[in-house]
C-alpha cells in the first residue's frame, strides 16, 4: 500500500499537493500569526490550540477533495483539478459531520488511555473515503468503515505508526534547520506533502480494503463518480 501509494502520489504530485494546499492555506495564515506571539502569552496558546483543531479539520478536507483524483489515478484516467473540488467539497457537510464524530470519539476513548483512542482511530479510519463514495450519513459512514477495517485494524495501526514516525522524524530535521518565518514555512510545506501522502493513502486502503472484503474492482468503485 504505502509502495501504491508513493507512485499513485509522486505520478500526480502538482495536482495532490495543490489539493491539499488550497484547504490548508487558513492554517499557514495562523502558523505566520503565532510566530509574532511569545510562546508564554495566552495568544499563543490560543491559537495553538485553534491550529491543532484546524490541522484535523482540514486534513479531512483534504481527505475529501482528494479522493477522486486518487481513484482515477488508480484507474489510470486523468483528473482535473475542479473536478476533485466538486466532488469532495459536494459532500462537505456530511464529511464535517464524519470528522467531529471521528474527533469526539476518538478524544473521549483517549481520556480513558491512549490505546482506546488508536483503537477508535483504525476503526474509523476509511470514515470519509465511505462518506465521499458511498454516500450514506454520518453514523453510517462509520458504521460501515468499523465493518470494513475489522480484522484489518493491527494493519491499519502499523501502517499509521510507520507514517507518523517518518513525518515525525522529517519534522524534527526541519526544526532544526531554522526557525522564524523559513521554519514555519519548511514546516508547512512538508505537512502539505505528508498531508497530501495520508490521503492518497486513505483512498488506497479503502481501495484495497474493499477488494479484499467484497472483490470488487476498481472500475465499480469509480462508477459512482461517472
Amino acid at each position: 500500500m504505502l509502495s501504491k501509494t508513493f507512485d499513485l502520489l509522486t505520478g500526480h504530485f502538482g495536482k495532490f499537493v495543490l489539493l491539499t494546499l488550497v484547504p490548508m492555506i487558513p492554517l499557514l495564515v495562523l502558523v505566520l500569526l503565532a510566530l509574532g506571539r511569545p510562546p508564554a502569552t495566552a495568544a499563543f496558546g490560543v491559537l495553538g490550540a485553534i491550529t491543532g483543531l484546524l490541522t484535523f479539520f482540514l486534513s479531512i478536507v483534504a481527505q475529501a477533495t482528494t479522493l477522486y483524483g486518487a481513484f482515477q489515478a488508480m484507474r489510470r484516467q486523468p483528473f482535473t483539478i475542479g473536478q476533485s473540488f466538486q466532488i469532495g467539497l459536494g459532500r462537505a457537510v456530511p464529511v464535517f459531520g464524519v470528522a467531529l464524530l471521528i474527533g469526539l470519539a476518538a478524544g473521549l476513548a483517549s481520556l480513558l488511555l491512549l490505546i482506546p483512542g488508536l483503537i477508535v482511530m483504525c476503526m474509523y479510519y476509511v470514515a470519509i473515503p465511505v462518506c465521499v463514495i458511498e454516500r450514506p450519513g454520518v453514523m453510517a459512514s462509520a458504521s460501515r468503515s468499523a465493518a470494513l477495517t475489522k480484522g484489518y485494524r493491527w494493519s491499519i495501526f502499523g501502517l499509521l505508526l510507520l507514517v507518523w514516525v517518518i513525518a515525525a522524524v522529517v519534522g524534527i530535521v526541519l526544526s532544526r534547520l531554522g526557525g522564524g518565518v523559513v521554519g514555519a514555512l519548511l514546516h508547512f510545506a512538508w505537512q502539505i506533502v505528508s498531508t497530501a501522502f495520508g490521503a492518497v493513502l486513505v483512498a488506497v486502503v479503502y481501495h484495497d480494503l474493499r477488494v479484499a472484503k467484497e472483490g470488487i474492482d476498481i472500475e465499480s468503485l469509480a462508477n459512482v463518480f461517472d
